[in-house]
């Protein structure tokens, strides 16, 4: 049987590469991206927190998943969770908060992926490449 996974992004384009990067790593041992309509055993969300109604949204979409998968794990990520891994870690069906980016190649090996990807191989939903021009909210950036 294999495994079923759902991925939300909040956010700015760096969480929707490291979004696709790890789903990419996750579908190298055998999960399988499912549509909203179906039930996921690994949910992962990758957070936004430059604003607090960022932060509000992030939240809610972990209760939706945990209230719409409720034997699921989920596995938070992204700027919310560097910079509040407590709130996170209490919400509903919450088994893991990463908290800093380099992670998460060990985060990937906890779930047996043992060939870390180097990138991404596709765009996913989107239809533009990515171009990374900075890491993170830490730094003062402009479009």
């Amino acid at each position: 049987m294999t495994a079923k996974l759902k991925t939300v992004t909040l956010g700015c384009k760096v969480n929707q590469y490291e979004t696709q990067f790890v789903s990419e790593g996750l579908q190298t041992v055998g999960f399988q991206e499912v549509d909203d309509e179906e039930s996921a055993d690994l949910c992962i969300v990758n957070t936004c927190t430059v604003t607090n109604e960022g932060d509000s949204k992030s939240r809610q979409v972990i209760r939706r998943l945990a209230r719409d998968n409720p034997d699921s794990r989920i596995v938070v990520m992204g700027c919310y969770a560097t910079r509040a891994p407590d709130e996170l870690s209490v919400l509903p069906n919450v088994s893991e908060v990463v908290t800093d980016k380099r992670e998460l190649p060990d985060m990937l090996g906890r779930f047996g992926v043992v060939d870390i990807p180097t990138g991404i191989s596709e765009l996913g939903k989107r239809h533009r490449a990515y171009v990374k021009v900075l890491d993170g909210c830490l730094l003062r950036f402009s479009y």
